[in-house]
């Protein structure tokens, strides 16, 4: 979903704002960590700072783009000369060195870094997008590394990652880190019902106050599918203080198979389960410390027991997860996963 305006951009008024300011400043670094969770509009915001760049109609300390000068018009179809943009290759799970340096036969002659050190073609600067930047290998890394260390005066380089702490300490600390948050519940239905990716504002309604804020989990809670199973796991877990965990993991694992197709999607589908899981511990949590009287369990355990008894539970749901994706059986871990919360509950309330 290209963007081509910032007014079509939902959230992020405050980063923008950071930019103009460093801007007006002339402040602007070298190199930015654009960092937060997945589907929040931090490739979206990116690319609308590159093509703000650009523009050849607005002041660069206006931040802000025309969409019809021949930069704007250049940049919406992927052939402006000084931006370049690398990422993950398809059926790839790392960055690699040649995309930074090129390849062997080739290497120092082509690839990002070597794009970089080039003086801008039609432009004052040239800009670079790196996309999972935290995928990078250790060689890719270092690569880029250099070019950190003595950045080409014309050079704006923006990492994006859901994981900054990943990055290398040495990347980061030549970069500015620029934090992004979730969307609101408001700006994701905003965003469903323009680019029409669903049937009624209802479903709209629903889908944004489940997502947490990401326009990525919303796209993929579009499916009923996953709809009907978070409303099984919240249905479960809201006897928390009662729950038998041989039932509850035999109600979760029907609805898993229900859904699933194959066993590729039954693992998938068991990752959503344990996201369900997280955000209802979560949610236990969040009435406890806000003293939400009607929570039974702040009855029985008060609100210091309560966290500390929350607080192992969702450990084990991330070692569950952990081991989902280390292809250990589905119903094993599931199964096991609700066993060990249920004795965490009862050797928590013993005394209650």
């Amino acid at each position: 979903m290209m963007l081509c305006s910032w007014e079509q951009l939902k959230g992020h008024n405050e980063q923008r704002q950071l930019f103009r300011r460093s801007l007006t400043r002339g402040r602007l670094s070298h190199a930015y960590v654009l960092a937060g969770p997945a589907g929040v509009g931090k490739h979206e915001f990116a690319r609308l700072l590159a093509m703000s760049v650009f523009c050849r109609n607005h002041p660069l300390e206006e931040l802000n783009v025309c969409g019809e000068c021949r930069a704007c018009r250049g940049f919406a179809v992927n052939s402006w000369p000084d931006f370049h943009e690398v990422g993950l290759f398809s059926r790839k799970s790392e960055i690699l060195i040649g995309q930074m340096v090129g390849e062997n036969d080739k290497r120092g002659r082509e690839g990002l870094c070597y794009e970089l050190s080039m003086i801008p073609q039609v432009s004052d600067r040239r800009v670079a997008i790196i996309n999972d930047a935290h995928r990078m290998t250790i060689e890719a890394a270092n690569a880029l590394l250099k070019t950190l260390e003595e950045p080409p005066t014309s050079a704006l380089i923006l990492l994006i990652t859901e994981s900054p702490e990943s990055l290398l300490p040495t990347i980061r600390s030549r970069c500015q880190q620029v934090r992004f948050f979730p969307l609101s519940p408001a700006d994701i239905k905003s965003i469903l019902l323009r680019n029409a990716l669903v049937e009624s504002e209802g479903t709209a309604d629903s889908v944004s106050e489940l997502c947490d804020g990401s326009l990525e989990t919303a796209q993929q809670l579009l499916h009923s599918e996953l709809r009907m199973l978070r409303e099984v796991v919240a249905g479960e877990l809201q006897k928390l203080d009662s729950m038998n965990s041989l039932t509850t993991s035999n109600t979760v694992m029907e609805t898993i198979e229900q859904i699933s197709g194959n066993a590729v999607e039954q693992r998938q589908n068991a990752q959503w389960l344990l996201k369900f899981v997280g955000d209802a511990l979560r949610a236990r949590m969040h009435a406890l410390v806000y003293g939400d009287l009607g929570d039974r369990l702040a009855q029985r355990l008060g609100v210091r027991r309560g966290i500390d008894l929350l607080g192992p539970m969702l450990d084990r749901t991330v070692r569950a997860s952990e081991q989902i994706d280390g292809m250990v059986p589905v119903s094993l871990a599931v199964s096991a996963l609700f066993d060990d919360l249920a004795q965490t509950l009862r050797a928590g309330m013993k005394g209650t």
